[in-house]
């Protein structure tokens, strides 16, 4: 039984002549299962607290009976149910001998041996410390950090300057002060708790340690953390495993109690800001919780801030409060003891590299393997990583960075002011908005007026571009100059499944990525090639596990992948179809074919009638995201070239592939990995037959049309080769150990491996990516015919000569944007037009000038050079007056109007743009990842 303190032990040395008294407040409810131990550490202090006061809150197990057996009952306080752990404090100290401190416990924190003794060491040295609290440790671990001392940021989070599982190595052990430390072992001075009208009764549970440093840091108090006082603490009531608990969703009431205390204790002109800022905070991890598919924790985010404000009345009378006994200015205590403002942010890096590390971390498939870190044992079993350097510990997150800065370096002549534009990629609109009207709008303001369905690749940027604050032109200059990089970390993703050797891994991802840097896609601007690529390796991953375990959550997944590389680049639906039924047909049977047919049907669904055109024209399965006819050359590359994997044009590595050729073929003599190279070998032939087929054709998509550039399949060709070298590879070394003959072969054939990438790689960096791709103004027209657009004005711009041919096109605003290729009116809408260019031309009148001003058309532009005999021919025309344009082209405005025709609209095509926005979120949602839950 614990008596009181033991008179026989030496106290500190800075209190032996009037040793401090201490009353000792144990917090219980339902703790039987920690209880014993908390007593018997208590117990074997070397020095005693003078009274030891226990609270029961109603506890339903054993909790009571474990008290009688070491305290006397008079020490024994029975609090109702419902009771919080500050009013359960009042209840002890009500009729209790007056000391000097309290300290305050929790039936599952244990102090350590010399907890007390050093508490009161460090708070005898200043009567300004009123509150003192010790170093936590997680129990049972013993090791782990929790917290050396606590702060909150401006979003509500609880602040303890640790890494998630930092173990204690001492790094922490220097006393400081702080905002607030745990009521775990917390040691606060008697008058101190009084003045401060003890804990604040709206805090039950949470934070209500956070509110009394604040408070008392406000009332001039100093909060002092002794990190050599070394409590252990479970923490079960936040962590759900304490049996009737106060809180029965904790995390609903840690989000009640944080936007209390920040709102109760925030300056006067930071209320308003706070306010803001929590609501739209929540809303956003809401979202974000739903979209991980925890919608009990978001739940809990909502109604744990609604909890707050729905009862302002409450908030204002806690703050009444706090400013009638403040004595210190609230800045002081902000920029001593709160976290910087951009500790929030810095978290969101964190989960954005934590998302990063998902895809260049250790795949969760390689289970007896290290992949990228050796660990050896400590002393005490646990392990640690190797010393060694950044690139020997981290390869693959050092190849990311080594093709991060050779994708900038490669980027440094369209890095600048203007738009990314030229080649096959046209300029982004002025900003997301107008791709998410685009999408969902009836009718387009394009040529003549179109009700033409969006294309669906519009959506992934306005989302990207949404994120990225609205800048349109940001989220395509990123997935264009960073789209090699992004293939490689979703190559390196599949290639930890595909191969065992972290070796053959970092090589597959990285030579993937530098497939696509020099195929010509980047330079020329073919962002839908981009786009395809980089989601190729994830079409794979995804199929990969749908013949594994097929569920319609696996076959989500995958037609979200292939939805998104169709909308970009449509033939990637045709190249992955096929292979998709034959291996389903050999490897699942029936069993497999629902998600299968989710799989396949979803693009269908999500880009509707903008899809059905692909069935209904085989043409436009060539068509890509961007200008048809990109202007960039031939792009009927010889038999060759095409074997290599180049589709022609600019841009291109015509001889870094062929070692990767030489390699897939080697790849075939090795008998043990010949299944899967085989298997390698008859995916790179499929994609071969398709670049073949393509290579040298046309296609027609709307009024344009242009050659077709066989870069998805051709590049992918060569890749699939690449996956067959590295099948060969996988696990060979290990295999040569004893056979010094095969090894000098081996390492001839690393050496074509890795001369092939290091070329690339040289050669990306030097050549850069642009011409065509350049930065520049997106005007097609003069400046001010591009403002009389605001007016719902348009522009006929003609071209070419009255000798041998002239071609027209009506503009729209500044000229065509990245979208509006794909809406652009079919031949038959423009054949009035068309008739009536010819009749101006031929024989203009007034009449001809009135049709052609139905339809918005009030100025006509002709680019230089232009041509004399097509500038005599308008010159006479009737109701046209020259204006003025820039040097070597021509300008007329018309004096004349005629009855506007009304554009063509879809009522209906707006609705099904928004159920296809509804489908999309939904199949995300079911398709993403469930959030797992922690239990200890």
């Amino acid at each position: 039984m614990i008596e009181g303190v033991d008179e026989g032990l030496v106290p500190s040395r800075n209190w032996i002549a009037d040793p401090p008294s201490v009353t000792a407040v144990i917090v219980c409810r339902n703790g039987a299962r920690w209880l014993p131990q908390v007593l018997d550490a208590l117990a074997s202090l070397p020095h005693l607290p003078q009274a030891v006061v226990a609270v029961d809150v109603s506890s339903t197990d054993e909790t009571r009976e474990i008290l009688a057996r070491y305290l006397h009952p008079a020490s024994i306080r029975t609090a109702p149910p419902g009771t919080g752990f500050g009013a359960a404090v009042r209840v002890a100290l009500d009729g209790a001998a007056p000391t000097e401190w309290v300290w305050l416990l929790h039936d599952d924190s244990a102090p350590g041996p010399d907890a007390l003794t050093h508490l009161l060491d460090q708070v005898t040295q200043s009567e300004d410390i009123g509150i003192a609290g010790p170093k936590l440790r997680e129990w049972p671990s013993l090791k782990r950090l929790l917290e050396v001392g606590v702060t909150i940021s401006g979003t509500g989070a609880r602040e303890t300057g640790l890494e998630r599982g930092e173990p204690d190595q001492g790094q922490h052990d220097r006393p400081r002060d702080v905002l607030a430390v745990s009521t775990a072992g917390m040691l606060v001075r008697r008058r101190v708790l009084e003045d401060l009208g003890g804990f604040d009764p709206r805090l039950p549970l949470f934070f209500d340690d956070v509110d009394l440093g604040w408070r008392a840091a406000r009332r001039g108090y100093r909060v002092r953390v002794v990190p050599a006082a070394i409590f252990f603490h479970v923490e079960a009531a936040s962590t759900g495993v304490r049996p009737g608990s106060l809180a029965p969703r904790p995390r609903r009431e840690m989000r009640r109690a944080a936007t209390y205390t920040l709102l109760a204790n925030a300056s006067r002109p930071g209320f308003v800001w706070q306010s803001v800022r929590l609501l739209v905070g929540t809303v956003l991890r809401t979202l974000a919780l739903l979209l991980a598919k925890a919608p009990r924790e978001a739940a809990d985010e909502i109604l744990g801030l609604l909890a707050v404000y729905r009862r302002p009345d409450v908030m204002f009378a806690a703050r009444r409060r706090r400013a009638a006994a403040a004595r210190v200015d609230e800045r002081a205590v902000r920029e001593r003891l709160l976290p910087s403002p951009l500790i929030p942010y810095r978290h969101g890096l964190d989960a954005v590299g934590e998302l990063i590390n998902t895809l260049v971390g250790p795949a969760p498939e390689m289970t007896g393997r290290r992949a990228a870190v050796e660990l050896r044992p400590d002393e005490d079993g646990e392990e640690l990583p190797t010393t060694g350097s950044f690139p020997s510990r981290h390869p693959w997150l050092t190849t990311v960075i080594v093709l991060a800065l050779v994708a900038l370096a490669a980027s440094r002549g369209v890095i600048g002011s203007g738009y990314l534009m030229g080649g096959a990629l046209l300029p982004a609109p002025d900003g997301a908005g107008d791709w998410w009207s685009f999408f969902t709008a009836g009718s387009h303001d394009v040529s003549i007026g179109s009700d033409v369905p969006a294309p669906g690749y519009v959506v992934p940027l306005a989302l990207l571009a949404t994120v990225l604050g609205g800048n349109a032109d940001l989220a395509v200059s990123l997935v264009v100059l960073a789209g090699a990089l992004l293939a490689a970390l979703t190559a390196h993703r599949l290639g930890r499944r595909l191969f065992a050797t972290p070796g053959v891994q970092l090589w597959w991802g990285a030579t993937y990525g530098l497939l696509v840097a020099t195929c010509g896609a980047l330079a020329q601007g073919r962002i839908g090639t981009v786009v395809a690529l980089a989601a190729a390796p994830a079409i794979v991953n995804s199929a990969y596990l749908l013949m594994t375990r097929p569920r319609i959550t696996d076959g989500l997944r995958l037609g979200l992948w292939l939805t998104l590389a169709t909308a970009f680049a449509p033939v990637t639906y045709l190249l992955a179809a096929v292979p998709l039924l034959v291996a389903g047909g050999i490897l699942l049977r029936r069993r497999g074919w629902p998600s299968i047919a989710t799989a396949l049907l979803l693009p269908w669904l999500l880009l509707g009638s903008w899809m059905w055109r692909r069935a209904l024209d085989p043409g436009a399965w060539w068509w890509e995201a961007g200008r048809a006819n990109a202007h960039v050359g031939d792009l009927d590359p010889p038999t060759w070239q095409l074997a290599l994997g180049h589709a022609g044009g600019p841009g291109v590595a015509t001889y870094v592939t062929l070692g990767l050729l030489v390699l897939g073929v080697l790849a075939l003599l090795r008998r043990e990995s010949r299944s899967a190279v085989l298997v390698a070998w008859a995916t790179g032939l499929w994609m071969l037959a398709w670049a073949s087929l393509g290579a040298g054709a046309t296609f027609t998509e709307g009024i344009s049309g242009g050659p077709v550039w066989v870069g998805v399949p051709a590049t992918l060709w060569i890749a699939a080769l690449t996956a067959a070298a590295g099948a060969a590879a996988d696990g060979l070394h290990e295999r040569l150990v004893d056979r010094p003959l095969r090894r000098r072969a081996y390492a001839a054939a690393v050496v074509l491996a890795l001369v092939g990438p290091a070329v690339a790689l040289a050669w990306w960096a030097v050549r850069g990516v642009e011409d065509p791709l350049e930065r520049g103004r997106p005007y097609e027209i003069p400046a001010y015919l591009a403002a009389r657009a605001a007016d719902g004005e348009s522009t006929l711009v003609l071209t070419g000569s009255r000798e041998g041919g002239v071609t027209q096109r009506v503009v729209s605003g500044d000229g065509t944007r990245l979208g509006d290729e794909a809406v652009m009116p079919s031949p038959e809408e423009l054949r009035a037009l068309d008739l009536d260019v010819r009749l101006l031309l031929s024989n203009p009148s007034t009449g001809v000038l009135e049709r052609l001003g139905s339809y918005g058309i009030q100025s006509i532009y002709v680019p230089a050079p232009a041509d004399a005999d097509l500038v005599d021919a308008l010159e006479t025309a009737p109701g046209l007056v020259p204006s003025g344009g820039p040097e070597g082209s021509r300008v007329w405005t018309f004096t004349v109007s005629g009855a506007r025709h009304d554009p063509p609209s879809s009522a209906v095509r707006p609705w099904i743009a928004r159920g296809q926005l509804v489908l999309l979120l939904v199949a995300v949602v079911v398709a993403a990842p469930g959030r797992a839950r922690q239990v200890r």
